[in-house]
């Protein structure tokens, strides 16, 4: 084995560290993308006056050299010999021990946990002629001779190849693409002008490049290139030809599991590293299995688990790449007469594991490697590097072509990189392009380049809307973005602010904005801050932080949300008994969309458990929400919940009816099952896609669908192919259960072959909704009838009618709830007596029907919760329909009942308290969606939803739901914990209430009243009195309150009232200015004046009374009074406040306070502001 001891034989690189408390992880950067952080010396100037090498120039001529700088950097290509070792595998198996052994570093006693990913780069590599396994000294290096050497080890030898000449000849009259360059693994050139003109710039670039300049300068002229590759030249160390090695060492704690997948790619060669001294299918102690996998954990579930996830994740290139190889640890504790025994018995193990697998021809099971990490000298060590070494040059990666005309722009990216810069914005990178005085890429091979360069892992770019717009230089960034929030337990910070919201995300994997950047402040990650938009942007795209996603489904913009789902941090699994005692067989159907392999890879489930947050309420159970590691329950509805969750190889869709399976309404489970297949869809495509290949017509999921026991699941392709019967292994046709997931979006009618309701059905009592439905759906004769042949008497069906002499549909409605309530029908009732009217059962079918809803209320209007606005405008609009209104919405009876008398004679305030009641139960989320569902279904149409919400804007309901909801969520710590006695004057001095308001809220007599009191002003008049509230707590004491409130300024937008009133003028308002101007300056004067003299002089002209006065004395503080005073004088004309200030300039001590209020400035946004207190 050779080793080398310095930089010009070859190329080393720095060593970062980077510490987590006592943890220190070294991570080893590419030099490419990294250059050196500890030798900051090293740069192009301090290179330059380096000795030169041994003189070879002799026989490099420098006509020669110009010659070969022209080829290098206009066109032709260089093989590059790069090869990223990825180690993966069950934590506490070796695989760090194992790649220190492997670069030559030192083995450290004891165990040290990886802390998401640690790279090890530039401590070994392969020669490229004799295929010996080097090691290299990290002492020192030469930074720039990475990208020097690495061209002219090959290109030299290209240009004096004749064989090449014939192929640059074949190439000047047929010029390659830069887009094919990039991915061939010839060589490619430019035309034959680039050989001898230097790059010609376009007359719009020429145009911009004198405004360019002035932010960026080149740093690479060609004299500079030129002396730097000379220099490399002399030392003849370019024909070295050693490729380097990357040791990837991937954490193996379930929580890193979701973030593995953004570094993985066909470019590399897996290791798979167990514990070969435990058997394949021994448990695993204190570590709970996957989500969905309900065998014990063993090293076996593990090993399927790694190879699954690398395959999903890497796109397939070339026909089995990547390459899977599987490496046993710790033959250290088999006795030494046992280990070829334990050898044969594992890899036949994993033989007979992945027997059937797809992925076959990606695994390498021979030769069976079984090491100790810990010894230098075990022998299975070299053949290890040599099955490395031969896969390495098997690899179609390895010696791949890149082009030369990248090469100062890749330079140039480097030096960047070495000063500290991270991310780079487009314009920029164009910017560095354009002026360069080297070459100059089109945009079409500009683009190539990024699009290059990320495949190859030297940057990170994505050409989406979001991101396109910035560049990651330096990936090591996205390593410590991954470490920050993504860690494990004993790797979380001390602080008990941030601990509390790692341990949040540990119970329900919830994290919103604030808590992330909360985060990054900490002085170890400030370097994300600037960025920190952007990052979260590539967060979302990478799935590492999943939204709860919505879209307009006419725009296809992104909907605003709030909450974001960090799924590799939730740990807790389902614990609970909801499938069970819940999603039985008489109240449930269910289907499965089941994968190829044995385990999922959790990203998947987990996007798709975000997309049912985004749609659907999460349902508490027993009063503990049921979102879990690879389990989700939502609420559709108050009859019907949802249950995704991970089984096997299988996504599991539960529907579930509150009574009885024979209930669930058709068109749910259909659109149920569409929106959860098309978003399955997508989440896969996304996975399947890369930038030089095309996305697989063919999904890696199906669908089956359970019979009635939810126990075997019978294939779609093979339902499509049976025509009427489709029988499971019990003998049931599961085309019955079918039929319900697939309903045809226009079909009103029952099919031919309906059975009318289930037998399940028929035993349960009809909800208050379901008879609504009916009694819609029935004309009145034939409900009489219906209602007399069942046993009521013709005396109250006329009491009924004369009660309600022009409510027929009223009429019918009471009929059928008398029947419920003094015979306790149920379904069967109705059927039997259906049948013997000979009237068609199917009758019954409409209470399992609902109205198809065409809307042109857009999405993000759709989604939000109506705000009081809307309730008020909406409720005279509604007329004369309180009672199915409220039945509709879920309200019962007696709750109708009572708002009508509370509401006598006075219809809008029936509908309104209807509204309000409704929208304060948040079982399911009480949005205009359902509002106008509701409409469409009692027959009233939703135009007059639309004309309400027409002109209303989404930022503003938004805003509306997030100061409620996090109002309620903190509701009982505020009322219970503060006194708002300061905070009253902190909101009043920034015109967020008015005197008025403060004397209402006061007139409370206990405190948890007035905190009420104040809290019902917030959150009806949003922004800015919300930021102002929050503000307050801050300022007064209750700094955990308040940060649990925070929220940024993009996520609540102020009302439209303020915000267009600052450009109006101060003439456009009628509004006493003074009292302005007085307020604005309240908390200054409660505690800066002593009233007494203020008070005389006042009562002495008559602002004030006697009775004020005493009723100022009777206050206990000095602050107290100083408050009554200004309460009083608040409600005063403005020749009071001209006598206020007279009072305060007596005294000489207040003469400035009284300039200062009387010079106060008002904006047209203070009034508008103020003005909210009054409407």
């Amino acid at each position: 084995m050779q080793i080398f001891t310095n930089s010009s034989e070859f190329l080393s690189v720095c060593i970062i560290v980077i510490s987590r408390g006592s943890h220190n992880a070294k991570i080893y950067v590419n030099i490419q993308d990294a250059m050196s952080k500890t030798f900051p010396e090293v740069t192009p100037d301090t290179q330059l006056q380096e000795p030169a090498a041994p003189v070879v120039e002799d026989s490099i001529k420098k006509g020669q050299q110009s010659a070969m700088l022209n080829r290098l950097l206009g066109k032709g290509s260089y093989e590059s010999f790069d090869m990223r070792c990825m180690v993966t595998g069950q934590f506490s198996v070796g695989k760090s021990t194992l790649v220190k052994l492997l670069a030559g570093d030192v083995i450290p006693e004891g165990r040290h946990p990886t802390d998401g990913i640690s790279l090890v780069e530039g401590r070994c590599g392969l020669d490229i002629e004799t295929k010996s396994w080097i090691l290299i000294d990290p002492e020192a290096y030469n930074a720039l001779d990475v990208v020097y050497q690495k061209v002219l080890m090959t290109s030299l030898e290209e240009e004096e190849s004749e064989q090449t000449e014939k192929l640059d000849q074949a190439s000047d009259t047929s010029p390659t693409s830069y887009a094919k360059t990039t991915i061939s693994s010839l060589p490619s050139e430019q035309s034959t002008a680039a050989l001898s003109l230097p790059p010609q710039k376009s007359s719009n670039v020429l145009s911009t490049v004198k405004q360019m300049e002035k932010k960026t300068r080149t740093r690479m002229t060609k004299e500079e290139i030129r002396r730097q590759m000379e220099k490399v030249l002399k030392s003849g160390q370019y024909k070295m030809k050693v490729g380097r090695l990357i040791f990837w060492d991937f954490g193996g704690q379930y929580v890193y599991l979701t973030t593995h997948q953004t570094f993985m790619t066909f470019r590399a060669l897996f290791l798979v590293v167990f514990d070969g001294s435990k058997d394949l299918h021994e448990q695993v102690p204190d570590v709970m299995c996957f989500p969905g996998q309900h065998m014990t954990p063993t090293p076996a579930v593990f090993l399927q688990y790694w190879v699954n996830s690398i395959l999903t994740y890497c796109k397939m290139e070339y026909a089995g790449i990547p390459k899977i190889l599987f490496v046993a640890t710790h033959k250290d504790k088999v006795p030494r007469e046992n280990v070829e025994t334990r050898r044969e018995e594992l890899y036949s193990g994993i033989g007979k594991l992945f027997k059937d697998h797809e992925g076959q021809h990606h695994l390498v099971l021979r030769p069976l490697i079984f090491v100790n990490a810990k010894n230098q000298e075990d022998p299975e060590i070299e053949v290890l590097k040599k099955t490395i070494t031969e896969l390495t040059f098997n690899h179609p990666c390895w010696g791949e072509r890149m082009p030369n005309a990248c090469v100062p722009l890749e330079l140039e990216i480097a030096e960047l990189v070495a000063e500290g810069k991270q991310i780079m914005s487009l314009a920029e990178v164009k910017e560095l392009n354009a002026i360069s005085e080297v070459s100059v890429l089109s945009p079409e091979q500009l683009t190539d380049f990024l699009h290059y360069q990320h495949s190859l892992g030297k940057i990170v770019y994505f050409d989406t809307p979001q991101l396109r717009d910035n560049v990651i230089i330096s990936p090591l960034l996205m390593v410590e973005v991954m470490r920050s929030f993504i860690t494990d337990v004993e790797f979380w910070p001390k602080e008990d602010k941030t601990r509390k919201t790692f341990k949040r995300m540990s119970l329900n994997g919830m994290i919103q904005k604030v808590d992330l950047y909360q985060i990054w402040e900490q002085e170890e990650f400030r370097q994300i801050l600037p960025f920190k938009e952007y990052i979260f942007d590539m967060l979302i795209h990478l799935d590492i932080v999943s939204e709860q996603r919505r879209y307009d489904t006419k725009t296809g913009s992104r909907l605003p949300i709030e909450n974001f789902f960090v799924p590799c941090m939730l740990s807790q699994r389902n614990d609970t008994d909801f499938l069970t005692q819940e999603c039985t067989p008489e109240r449930t159907v269910s289907l499965a969309f089941v994968f190829k392999g044995t385990i999922i890879p959790p990203a998947l489930p987990n996007r798709l458990i975000c997309a049912c947050l985004s749609m659907w309420t999460l349902k508490e159970y027993r009063g503990r929400k049921l979102m879990f590691s690879g389990f989700v329950g939502l609420s559709f509805d108050r009859e019907h919940d949802i249950v995704v969750c991970v089984e096997g190889s299988k996504i599991l869709l539960y529907l579930v009816h509150k009574r009885s399976k024979g209930l669930i309404i058709p068109d749910i489970a259909t659109s149920v099952r569409d929106c959860l297949f098309i978003t399955l869809e997508r989440i896969s495509e996304f996975y399947q896609s890369s930038i030089n290949c095309k996305v697989s017509s063919k999904l890696p999921f199906h669908t089956e669908y359970s019979c009635s026991k939810l126990s075997c699941f019978i294939s779609e392709n093979k339902m499509a192919s049976e025509t009427e019967e489709c029988l499971c292994e019990h003998g049931e046709n599961i085309k019955n259960n079918w039929s319900i997931w697939n309903k045809k979006r226009e079909q009103k009618q029952c099919d031919a072959n309906c059975p009318g309701l289930s037998e399940n059905a028929l035993s349960q009592i009809p909800s208050d909704t379901e008879l609504l439905r009916l009694s819609n759906n029935c004309e009145t004769r034939m409900l009489h009838d219906l209602a007399l042949h069942l046993g009521m008497e013709e005396m109250v069906w006329s009491d009924m009618v004369e009660n309600y002499p022009t409510n027929t549909q009223m009429v019918k409605f009471l009929t059928l709830m008398h029947l419920k309530e003094n015979d306790e029908i149920r379904f069967t009732e109705l059927d039997k007596g259906l049948r013997e009217m000979e009237i068609i059962p199917h009758k019954l079918c409409v209470v399992r029907q609902r109205k198809q809803v065409k809307s042109s209320i857009p999405d993000d209007i759709l989604d939000c919760i109506p705000s009081d606005e809307i309730v008020d405008k909406l409720a005279p609009l509604i007329g004369k329909i309180v009672f199915q209104l409220g039945i509709e919405l879920g309200l019962s009876v007696e709750e109708l009942e009572s708002i009508k008398e509370k509401c006598d004679r006075d219809l809008t305030a029936q509908n309104k308290e209807v509204l309000l009641t409704w929208r304060k139960d948040r079982t399911v989320k009480p949005t205009i969606r359902v509002l106008e569902q509701v409409f469409v279904n009692i027959g009233k149409g939703a135009r007059c939803l639309k004309e309400v919400v027409k002109d209303v804007d989404p930022n503003t309901l938004k805003a509306v739901e997030i100061v409620t909801d996090r109002i309620r969520e903190n509701k009982n710590r505020i009322i219970q914990d503060i006194q708002i006695s300061q905070i009253l004057d902190h909101m009043m001095t920034h015109l967020v209430i008015s005197a008025d308001d403060r004397r209402r809220i006061e007139q409370h007599a206990g405190q948890d009243d007035q905190n009420k009191a104040l809290l019902d002003i917030v959150i009806k008049r949003r922004e800015p009195a919300y930021s102002v509230f929050v503000d307050g707590l801050r300022n007064y004491g209750y700094e955990d309150i308040a940060n649990d409130l925070k929220c940024y300024s993009h996520e609540i937008s102020p009302s439209t009232t303020s915000t267009s009133a600052e450009n109006e003028d101060l003439s456009d308002w009628n509004f006493p200015l003074y009292k302005v101007r007085l307020q604005k300056n309240y908390l200054k004067v409660i505690i800066d004046i002593q009233h007494d003299s203020i008070v005389d002089h006042l009562i002495s002209r008559e602002v004030v009374s006697v009775d004020d006065g005493k009723k100022i004395e009777s206050c206990k503080t000095p602050q107290e009074k100083n408050r009554t005073l200004l309460d009083i004088l608040l409600r005063k004309n403005e020749q009071g406040f001209i006598e206020f200030l007279l009072a305060l300039r007596e005294n000489s001590m207040y003469a400035d306070l009284a300039d200062q209020i009387e010079k106060t400035e008002v904006t047209s946004r203070d009034i508008a502001i103020f003005q909210k207190c009054f409407k």
